[in-house]
């Protein structure tokens, strides 16, 4: 029981802790493992010697991190300076709550824009249960039971494999991503599995840092035009106006209203996120209202416990490290494993117990840039801890 507390503060520290202060820059620094390009055969792109991988529209996230960064700039060099100079409690507070939060900020982007999501490989040729034939508009489908569950698995015709509950390809990328929640137009990136944590806390950072520093510009813009009022005898909207033309304080004003802007887009954003992370749900499963009838093929945490689960946890080695390597299963039982470097051997097939159908094929892409603007338009499938699977093939198709 220590030894498993000891693990989760030390799971926590490596996670949470570290990670906001200084894991985005250590991973971008001394990361020792290296992106396979070899492996990469979609549209994620790779940096920085093989220490880092983007997106499809990895120049996104570049413009996020200029806005970070610029108006952190923009603030600390007039508010920052005239509070720190005129009001020195008020003005040491702000920098040194700032400060920290703008270096969480950013560590969090790193972790979450330039990281492996989840990419599941691809297969170099279709699986051998795959029906020979499949009409143009329809996918295979096939049916098989994870966990006691009944569930259905969709076929990627890209990636040649059948996907696992809760993922997705992701247009954008070119990539069947596992848990995946969406595409991120702030990040140039997929958030899934291995990068949704980084993202929460890239989220609530950056609403934090917002607050703050809004909250810092107004101050910095009212004392400014109160000691203004009093030294020229005038009026407060006179004085204001003072201040603007014969001052930087235009400057405060830019970072107070970039500010507001940022919280009124990352606030509801936050908060729908936090009501997903809280009932382990994806982007995607609470948009298309995914429901399992007959129960869910994972283990479903709730509340806290999934938070300490996604938030201090260390992420599992990429599929997508030169030093990663596949277990090597038995080819007779290697269709039944659905979970990707499991050393779990599933019972062999009984070729009169699978059931494979050809049916619509809705491909779905869901992409985010917050609460207010999703996009539907990738492929749809759904976490990743699924076990052995009883399965079957007669081909079934569905009209259109």
């Amino acid at each position: 029981m220590e030894a498993e507390k000891r693990r989760r503060a030390l799971g926590f520290a490596r996670a949470g802790l570290l990670p906001v202060f200084f894991g985005g820059f250590m991973n971008l620094v001394f990361e020792r493992e290296r992106y396979d390009k070899e492996r990469i055969q979609g549209k994620n792109r790779i940096f920085f010697w093989g220490r880092t991988l983007a997106g499809g529209d990895w120049w996104k996230n570049l413009y996020t991190l200029l806005l970070l960064i610029g108006t952190s700039v923009m603030y600390a060099v007039v508010p920052e300076v005239w509070l720190t100079n005129n009001f020195p409690p008020v003005g040491i507070t702000f920098i040194v709550l700032t400060k920290i939060l703008v270096t969480m900020a950013i560590s969090a982007w790193i972790l979450s824009a330039l990281t492996d999501p989840g990419i599941i490989p691809r297969n170099e040729a279709p699986p051998e249960d795959l029906p020979e034939v499949i009409p143009s508009g329809h996918v295979a489908v096939k049916d098989v039971v994870i966990n006691d569950v009944d569930v259905q698995l969709s076929y990627c015709r890209t990636c040649k494999i059948w996907r696992p509950p809760r993922s997705s390809h992701c247009r954008v990328c070119d990539n069947c991503v596992e848990i995946f929640d969406h595409h991120c137009q702030w990040l140039g990136n997929c958030v899934g599995s291995r990068n949704y944590g980084a993202f929460f806390l890239f989220v609530l950072h950056t609403q934090l840092l917002s607050l703050f520093t809004l909250a810092g510009s107004i101050a910095y813009l009212v004392l400014f035009t109160n000691q203004t009022a009093e030294e020229r005898d005038v009026s407060g909207s006179q004085a204001f106006s003072i201040i603007l033309s014969e001052s930087p304080a235009a400057v405060g004003l830019v970072s107070a209203i970039i500010c507001f802007l940022v919280i009124l887009m990352f606030g509801p954003l936050l908060a729908v996120h936090t009501r997903l992370l809280l009932t382990n749900k994806t982007t995607k499963e609470h948009l298309t209202k995914k429901i399992w009838a007959d129960g869910k093929p994972y283990d479903d945490e709730q509340g806290w416990k999934h938070c300490k689960t996604v938030l201090c946890s260390e992420r599992r080695e990429s599929t997508m490290w030169k030093s990663y390597q596949p277990t090597e299963v038995d080819p007779e039982a290697e269709d039944t494993l659905l979970e990707l470097g499991t050393d779990e051997k599933a019972p062999a097939k009984d070729e009169e117990d699978v059931e494979i159908t050809v049916e619509d094929e809705k491909d779905v892409e869901i992409t985010v840039d917050d609460e207010n603007n999703v996009e539907d338009a990738v492929d749809s499938t759904e976490p990743f801890e699924h076990h052995s699977a009883d399965l079957s093939t007669t081909l079934q198709p569905t009209p259109p």
